[in-house]
């Protein structure tokens, strides 16, 4: 792709995405006050013509006529980090044009050099970096940027600073990252709003209370579904597989998705490094890529949380999704901050304990193992796990002959059994817990799946 065609690929993508929070009013300033436009020419009074830019915003107060702020946008296309240089060039066109309310930002693909970030910040320009929706992890329905809520961008500007500096970062969850004044913000409207405020007098902060659509409650695209709810979808995917009991017949379950609704199972996938598996919709396909997964058991489960987002149907909520380690680590998840993804992933994992783990299967194999073992209920219920070594011996005694029969890892039984209400942990002490003899630490951190 020649030099042009990668500048307009990255104009056309930063315009769709400012068109989209425009028009559904999720943008800084009200969908009534902004016009959005590519390739528009504003009169410089030093050439004398016109200078084109690759964007601009225009934002005007209600009952005027003409523009009261104007944000003007280049965009850089780059496979090497924004020279301080560009930066400098693109404030001097802009300076142009009203400087009085005229604010700069520039776009990149790439990282920025350290003499951006001082230049931007002594002129009050915006730096931005934006990372292709499709090669994001969660290939959300709308920008992830977009709808970041103000108070969890301010506890992510560590992730905004690397994406930013380092020409090598790797967005998971993210399509932007910005820098206004010395804030680094994954959340657009943030970043748009301190970039307005720069040198802003008191009268000019007052006037955008009447252009500023506000601070607003963080709009949640995936409803809230009741644990119940989703057991019964595993129920009645158990019930068309004709499961009887055993560890449960994924192979089965693929067959009939792919017969009644088209859905494709490639197990031996190879997949880039730490994906587990993906789940995309338009055709819907599951891929596994079993040399990563390891563990059968591992396997299973990846599979069976892929299966949950395909029949919880969450593609309308998102095109596409990838599937790490830590997205299936029920007992320490990974910190993502995107509430809809938060809310797919966990539904997607207690789907995948579910199917695995059906209730009354599960309940009675617990019964039959506990009772071997004589366990009573000494007031906090059959299974209680703590630092104790005879608790820890009890536990691993009933869920190790569960794990063999359902074809599933210890801590999917152990997060299985707290779900269900048969097992009570108590709190940790790691002090004991390294007095414990090296073969038991061993097993008790086995694999979080």
């Amino acid at each position: 792709m020649d030099t042009t065609a990668k500048g307009n690929k990255l104009e056309n993508e930063v315009f769709t995405l400012f068109f989209e929070m425009i028009s559904e009013d999720r943008f800084f300033a009200k969908r009534e006050c902004c016009q959005i436009y590519k390739k528009k020419g504003y009169y410089s009074k030093d050439r004398e013509k016109e200078i084109v830019f690759d964007l601009s915003i225009e934002i005007t107060h209600p009952g005027q006529d003409t523009y009261s702020l104007l944000v003007l946008i280049e965009c850089k296309n780059y496979d090497h980090r924004v020279p301080v240089d560009d930066v400098e060039e693109f404030f001097a066109k802009t300076e142009q044009i009203s400087p009085s309310n005229t604010k700069s930002i520039v776009v990149s693909t790439n990282a920025f050099q350290e003499g951006a970030f001082n230049f931007a910040r002594s002129k009050g320009m915006g730096l931005l970096r934006y990372f292709d929706r499709d090669k994001l992890d969660w290939v959300l329905t709308r920008s992830p940027s977009s709808a970041m809520p103000w108070s969890t961008a301010k506890s992510d500007s560590s992730s905004a600073h690397q994406g930013l500096h380092f020409q090598d970062y790797v967005s998971r969850y993210f399509d932007c990252y910005g820098f206004t004044g010395d804030t680094y913000t994954n959340s657009l409207n943030q970043f748009f709003s301190r970039l307005v405020r720069i040198d802003s007098n008191e009268v000019q902060t007052e006037a955008l209370a009447d252009i500023e659509r506000g601070l607003q409650p963080n709009s949640r695209l995936v409803p809230y579904k009741e644990s119940h709810e989703i057991e019964a979808l595993c129920l009645e995917a158990l019930q068309k597989a004709k499961y009887s009991g055993g560890a449960i017949p994924l192979d089965e379950i693929c067959e009939f998705l792919l017969t009644e609704r088209g859905l494709e199972v490639r197990r031996g996938s190879s997949l880039a490094k730490g994906v587990f598996g993906i789940i995309s919709f338009n055709p819907p396909v599951i891929k596994i890529d079993e040399r990563q997964t390891g563990a059968l058991s591992r396997t299973r489960f990846t599979l069976a949380h892929e299966l949950g987002h395909f029949l919880l149907e969450h593609q309308r909520y998102m095109k596409r999704e990838a599937c790490h380690e830590s997205d299936v680590n029920l007992e320490n998840p990974g910190e993502i901050g995107i509430k809809d993804i938060v809310r797919m992933e966990w539904q997607a994992n207690y789907f995948a304990s579910c199917l695995l783990l059906p209730a009354d299967h599960l309940m009675e194999s617990f019964f039959l193992e506990t009772a071997k073992l004589q366990l009573v209920d000494r007031g906090h219920g059959l299974l209680y796990l703590d630092e104790q070594r005879c608790n820890v011996d009890a536990f691993f005694a009933v869920t190790t002959p569960i794990m063999n029969e359902f074809n599933v890892s210890r801590s999917v039984v152990k997060i299985r059994l707290k779900q269900l209400g048969f097992l009570t942990e108590g709190a940790s002490k790691p002090n004991k817990l390294i007095q414990s003899p090296r073969k038991l630490l061993r097993a008790f951190r086995m694999a979080d799946y």
